[in-house]
């Protein structure tokens, strides 16, 4: 027989140490920058910035309003805003992203939604690709 810890069995790699939580009953209003792991279970309402290293875990029933650029994002609740996930993506079988969407890797579990433009990042370091430019010829 599985025991508790064993029955729940998540495809997403989530970090095992948090150094920041926004809890379940908690609303923060403001811009958040960050190092490290940082998870929310309530709502937030603002702009998010990882610098460095920065994972970002929104729970299910989360909420967030606002701009989130991150390394790395593990979206399992709802998110309203652009996002730039400059490493990795991955959105959780209950995972909302309403804005669009820069990424270099992303997962989308069964069930997911995003809903806006997603433009995948090519080039090192999280910069995003050089747009060409096509000349135009006029025809007379």
């Amino acid at each position: 027989m599985l025991r508790r810890s064993e029955q729940k069995v998540s495809i997403m790699k989530e970090p095992q140490h948090i150094d920041t939580l926004i809890g379940v009953h908690s609303v923060f209003i403001g811009n958040l920058t960050f190092e490290g792991a940082v998870r929310i279970d309530g709502r937030f309402e603002g702009d998010i910035k990882s610098t460095k290293d920065g994972t970002l875990i929104v729970s299910e029933g989360a909420f967030i309003k606002g701009e989130v650029s991150v390394l790395n994002l593990v979206l399992h609740g709802d998110i309203n805003g652009d996002v730039c996930a400059t490493n990795n993506l991955k959105v959780g079988p209950r995972g909302v992203l309403n804005g669009d969407v820069e990424y270099n890797m992303i997962s989308l579990a069964e069930g997911s939604s995003v809903n806006g433009r997603c433009t995948r990042i090519t080039e090192a370091g999280g910069a995003k690709p050089k747009k060409e430019t096509i000349p135009v010829i006029e025809v007379k």
